[in-house]
């Protein structure tokens, strides 16, 4: 059975989407949530980070392209935010 239910996902700034959740896993993730004291989006942003870093990890071991489905690999975050100009400087400086 899958839901309608807006998730409000934290990381540096709230951002609010509507994703479509397994009832079980929504479930798990409010209780999970409920025991750390933390909101259910931080703790599908956790899981979520985990398992896309895990999957880029599996792609390099294997020797397959160190590409998920949406064409980039996940970094853990740094605590800073990437803007545009960051992107142009780093494209300008590898020249691309």
């Amino acid at each position: 059975m899958t839901i309608y239910h807006d998730v409000t996902v934290y990381w540096r700034r709230a951002m609010r989407t509507t994703l479509n959740i397994d009832i079980e896993l929504l479930v798990a993730a409010k209780q999970l949530a409920e025991r750390e004291n933390k909101t259910a989006g931080q703790v599908i942003s956790e899981l979520l980070r985990q398992a896309l870093n895990a999957r880029a990890g599996d792609m390099q071991t294997t020797g397959s392209l160190n590409r998920n489905l949406s064409g980039f690999q996940p970094v853990p975050s740094r605590g800073g935010i990437v803007t545009n100009e960051h992107i142009n400087a780093l494209r300008e400086e590898l020249g691309v």
